[in-house]
């Protein structure tokens, strides 16, 4: 009778001592009290479906629509010209005395236009080069009427979308018609240093900007259209992560670094539960949300605070974490099982080894 007193009087101890053991979070029981700040909702196959659907429509991305750009071949302040005129005739006679032509070459001002011997200012900005040779015969069709002229670009500013970031080589690069949508231009720019899905691709035409991830860009195609004279490409890594905690075996930051992460896939990452010390029935997702899903989840508790648990106890729990996405900051943490902390309590009393001492469940059912 005494060895049986002393039994449950030392598991009473070893029980209220489980309140003072050190631990990585809370307790499952503490999760489950009601509180007004959150929602707990349990994740099957259902919520699973519901959440998942909800992600989905969420992440759909609306079509591309930037404002219509510059025209492609026109000349802008900045850009350098070579101009060459000459009149060929019979008598070998020329606008100079080495017979040869005038030839030039001048900088489009910031008032658009250039100077030329015998011509004068011409304005030249928004205009092709063949726009350009034209006005310059006009301006010389009284002194000297058939004068030939020719207006090449020699360094064009003006017709070269940007490209900046986390690209091999940024800078300028020409916008050539039917051969420069966006995947040339970067392939151009020597590429991202981070994989396509870890990538994202801002484009901005004047004060309008879309931003998507190279992963969508390359899928759906959807900037191989040309670029327009004047866009700006920003190349940056998505700098997004999940966090692990509790009985896990590789808690910490972890980067969210595909469209789409599952359940199961972020189990995997973090390699498991802690066998010794997780309760499988406590995997806990803690999430910001829309508060209409959460209503729709609990029949009317509208909080934008919740965790979600999946019971991996259960045969299906597997399944179910296969269907149910992780977003980026998700917060995933694993319950200890009780016997885990009833076996810290038992070491901190005896100094033996928590798992040598103690059976693995001593037939508790967590």
């Amino acid at each position: 009778m005494t060895r049986a007193r002393d039994l449950v009087t030392a598991i009473g101890l070893v029980l209220s001592a489980c309140s003072a053991v050190p631990g990585s979070g809370p307790r499952t029981s503490e999760i489950e009290r009601a509180s007004p700040s959150y929602a707990l909702v349990d994740v099957n196959p259902a919520t699973a479906s519901i959440v998942s659907g909800f992600v989905a429509a969420e992440r759909k991305e609306a079509p591309i629509h930037l404002p219509a750009g510059r025209t492609v071949g026109l000349v802008g302040a900045g850009d350098l010209l070579k101009v060459a005129i000459w009149e060929p005739n019979a008598n070998g006679t020329s606008l100079t005395a080495d017979k040869s032509g005038i030839e030039t070459t001048t900088r489009i001002g910031t008032d658009g236009s250039i100077g030329l011997p015998y011509v004068g200012r011409v304005h030249a900005a928004g205009h092709t080069p063949a726009q350009i040779e034209r006005d310059i015969a006009v301006r010389l069709a009284n002194q000297s009427p058939g004068a030939q002229v020719v207006v090449l670009v020699i360094d064009d500013v003006t017709n070269n979308v940007i490209v900046q970031g986390d690209v091999a080589k940024p800078g300028r690069y020409p916008v050539v018609p039917n051969s420069s949508g966006l995947l040339d231009i970067l392939a151009m720019a020597g590429g991202p240093h981070t994989p396509d899905r870890q990538t994202q691709v801002r484009i901005t035409r004047g004060d309008s900007s879309v931003t998507r991830t190279l992963t969508h860009l390359v899928n759906t195609r959807a900037m191989e259209m040309d670029l327009a004279p004047g866009d700006r490409i920003l190349v940056q890594p998505r700098l997004s992560y999940f966090y692990a905690f509790g009985a896990v075996n590789r808690p910490g930051e972890q980067p969210y670094d595909a469209d789409d992460i599952s359940l199961a896939h972020t189990l995997a990452r973090i390699q498991g539960l802690a066998d010794s010390r997780a309760d499988p029935a406590a995997v806990f997702i803690y999430r910001h949300q829309n508060a209409g899903l959460t209503r729709q989840l609990t029949a009317g508790q509208a909080v934008n605070s919740v965790i979600y648990r999946l019971n991996l106890r259960d045969p299906g729990g597997f399944f179910v974490s296969q269907q149910f996405p992780v977003l980026p900051d998700d917060l995933i943490y694993v319950s200890e099982a009780p016997i885990a902390e009833a076996a810290k309590v038992f070491q901190l009393l005896t100094g033996i080894s928590a798992v040598g001492a103690i059976p693995r469940n001593m037939g508790a059912n967590y």
